[in-house]
């Protein structure tokens, strides 16, 4: 399986996002026996059992949902899950949006969140770090990376939609339209909620520019696939 390992540096934790080739998204179109022997593949991969690779249907919201026993709550219209304990890998299908990845090593307790625009609006990032420190984590021991999304020179929106954004993070100056920074928000949300800003790792890659990675800006809106980024406490 081909995948660009996140999060190298903290021990018993495997972090990943994956590249073009790859496709584990099963509400976009897809095929579904494609769908299911990708999974088998991630699962050999991380020796993990299948039922234990967590993948919410996203829908642009702000749910976060919990997992702290064995029941599997209910992941219709999540767009993150926050995880306590070993042997799940938890993750997130985006094609430009943020994926973020967030682990707390020593309560053990790790989460994956996508942040498109409106969640990032809704500051989904922050919320899913309450939920963590609800269950025992400490946001200043929390290490977090972004995967692939799309960088703020090809992020071009209208005014709709960078008007609900900080000044700070739109560009009005170098381009005709505006242009938002959605990494750079969703930085300043996790260091407001306490997550220390060097614990924090940028992503890796634009996935608009970068082929390796599906774009929706790039590809189009009946792209069926997407790239996945996971986490999993070993």
């Amino acid at each position: 399986m081909n995948f660009s390992p996140l999060l190298r540096d903290v021990a018993g934790v495997v972090a990943f996002t994956t590249h073009v080739g790859f496709n584990a998204c099963h509400y976009t179109g897809a095929p579904r026996d494609q769908v299911a022997c990708d999974i088998k593949e991630l699962a050999k991969t991380f020796d993990c059992d299948p039922n234990n690779i967590i993948i919410p249907r996203q829908t642009h919201s702000t749910n976060v949902a919990v997992i702290k026993d064995e029941i599997i709550p209910d992941l219709d219209g999540v767009d993150a899950v926050v995880c306590s304990g070993q042997g799940r890998v938890i993750c997130v299908n985006t094609a430009d949006c943020v994926p973020l990845l967030m682990v707390d090593p020593i309560s053990g307790i790790s989460a994956a969140v996508h942040s498109g625009w409106r969640g990032t609006v809704g500051n989904i990032a922050g919320m899913a770090v309450v939920k963590m420190m609800e269950l025992g984590a400490c946001p200043g021991r929390i290490m977090a990376a972004m995967g692939p999304c799309i960088s703020v020179e090809c992020f071009e929106v209208g005014e709709e939609v960078a008007c609900q954004f900080p000044d700070a993070v739109v560009l009005r100056d170098r381009f005709i339209r505006p242009h938002v920074d959605l990494a750079q928000t969703v930085l300043m949300q996790l260091v407001l909620v306490g997550v220390c800003a060097e614990n924090i790792s940028l992503p890796v890659a634009c996935s608009v520019c970068n082929h390796d990675f599906y774009s929706v800006r790039r590809q189009g809106r009946e792209l069926f696939y997407r790239t996945l980024t996971g986490i999993l406490l070993c």
